[in-house]
């Protein structure tokens, strides 16, 4: 199995980018440029997703991970910051609790941790990745124009279990957004969302443990929960509770896609801790 990672080289110190589900390398296109500008990039596309192979092991966190963590042994550079988004700082914690002398600070964007396992059907989330699992693999998205495959998840239901409200992905989303995602799925392999809604996504992967083995400092960018934010207060407390060297900030009124929503904001966040 192969990842393909995209490179932004300069004499510098190293960052490695990892991004979420159903995405690709290219979501962190916001804040290349400032980013590149103090560090050399590597941005890595996870299994099934992007031009990586597909993993013959499955899509769940665990196989991720030791997927990456595999990359990391690879790896050219010896020792780097490494930057996960979601199912990417999922990841990318357990690859710096596995490879600590090879990953020196990590930085956490909205992990979803519980969000996306035990409170899963309490939340918008598994109506969401259900509906985007099926379209993958129903024929007319796939072989849809761009701008019919946009109106198909433009159709998406998010259906709030707690409130019984239902709202169109279309009034939460820009079209120039839906294409991105639309970009994304037809790149990604038809499987890789299936573990999230056969609810086994986090099996044999306990996040208290890796966390509670993570020497490195950590900044953890939250999102706010009101505005669609994964990471809840109570796994970051105890997250914090864990780490050795946390740096909790939390981005109120934004939502999980801080990379895109605050792309400024969250560059001063990332500067900033790595000067530190």
């Amino acid at each position: 199995m192969k990842l393909h990672m995209e490179q932004r080289r300069r004499d510098a110190a190293e960052l490695v980018m990892i991004h979420g589900l159903t995405r690709r390398w290219q979501t962190f296109s916001p804040l290349l440029s400032s980013l590149s500008s103090r560090y050399s990039l590597t941005l890595v596309d996870l299994p099934g997703h992007g031009e990586s192979s597909a993993n013959p092991h499955g899509y769940g966190v665990l196989q991720h991970a030791e997927a990456v963590v595999k990359w990391i042994d690879q790896f050219h550079v010896e020792r780097f910051a490494l930057y996960g988004h979601s199912l990417g700082a999922m990841v990318a914690l357990q690859a710096a609790a596995q490879r600590p002398d090879r990953v020196s600070r990590l930085i956490m964007e909205d992990p979803p941790f519980e969000t996306m396992g035990s409170r899963m059907e309490q939340t918008v989330w598994m109506s969401h990745f259900s509906q985007v699992h099926e379209i993958r693999n129903r024929e007319s998205f796939i072989r849809g124009s761009r701008k019919e495959q946009v109106e198909i998840l433009a159709d998406i239901l998010l259906r709030d279990p707690l409130t019984g409200t239902t709202q169109r992905l279309g009034t939460q989303r820009d079209p120039s957004s839906l294409r991105f995602m639309a970009a994304c799925m037809m790149k990604m392999d038809a499987t890789v969302v299936e573990p999230v809604v056969t609810k086994c996504w986090l099996k044999d992967w306990n996040w208290e443990g890796y966390a509670a083995q993570v020497r490195q400092p950590t900044l953890i960018l939250r999102a706010d929960e009101k505005a669609g934010g994964m990471l809840t207060e109570h796994d970051c407390n105890q997250l914090c509770s864990l780490l050795e060297d946390p740096v909790p900030v939390l981005f109120a009124n934004s939502g999980h896609n801080l990379h895109w929503l605050r792309s400024v904001d969250l560059c001063n966040c990332v500067h900033t801790f790595l000067d530190s």
